[in-house]
């Protein structure tokens, strides 16, 4: 892998003959194209592929919040590579080729040490009705992590498995609002799954991710 400088034409991104160009981090990068192989995939690197196609598909959905929700990667590892290689190996059950995403188990954040890591909503509980959805937390007056703040914005999000389509509540109400509300489309309707944690307005603290359940949407 070759980094590159930019010159008088600056820098783009695409592939020249048998160079690809890219951005990778905030540097460009220049690789070989990889050589289409003659041999057959073995049944582990099948199960791997597609178990990053899984999880891909996934992820993507969720990469601008990942990219500060993932906190501390390791090092030559972005966060969004991070989130995956965390969801690949926690987040996946099944046996090839028949691979599902285990929902409980999927983190859509991940503080970096207890240092940086603040409270979830305490209590919470999810109400639907129609296409309305209630997502609420009571007031905590014993918190785990000193850094828990009132002012800490709360992340909700819903993803529809059968359409995969995904959204997450607007707005971002603080953890004092003790609240959030969700108006979802129509196209939301059926089975949905909902996740929620919390981010200190800087951005520096995070709470864990909770998965909230599976909901109803009814139109």
């Amino acid at each position: 892998m070759a980094i590159l400088q930019q010159g008088s034409l600056g820098v783009f991104t695409g592939k020249i003959g048998a160079l690809v160009i890219s951005k990778w981090k905030s540097k460009y990068v220049g690789k070989s194209k990889p050589k289409k192989s003659s041999k057959e995939a073995t049944v582990l690197q099948l199960t791997q592929q597609a178990k990053f196609k899984i999880a891909g598909r996934f992820m993507r959905m969720f990469r601008s919040e990942v990219n500060f929700s993932f906190q501390k990667p390791p090092k030559n590892m972005t966060a969004m590579n991070y989130a995956m290689c965390y969801n690949l190996h926690h987040a996946i059950d099944g046996v090839y080729p028949d691979f599902t995403l285990n929902y409980s188990n999927i983190k859509l954040s991940k503080p970096a040490d207890y240092s940086t890591e603040i409270d979830n909503g305490f209590n919470v509980a999810v109400t639907v009705e129609g296409n309305k959805m209630k997502v609420t937390w009571e007031e905590d007056e014993l918190i785990d992590n000193d850094a828990t703040a009132p002012t800490d914005r709360a992340y909700c999000f819903i993803y529809h498995p059968e359409k995969n389509i995904s959204t997450v509540a607007p707005l971002y109400p603080q953890r004092s609002e003790l609240a959030l509300k969700v108006n979802l489309p129509g196209s939301f309707e059926g089975k949905i799954q909902v996740w929620l944690f919390f981010v200190s307005d800087d951005l520096k603290f995070v709470s864990e991710t909770e998965h909230l359940g599976e909901f109803t949407i009814n139109l």
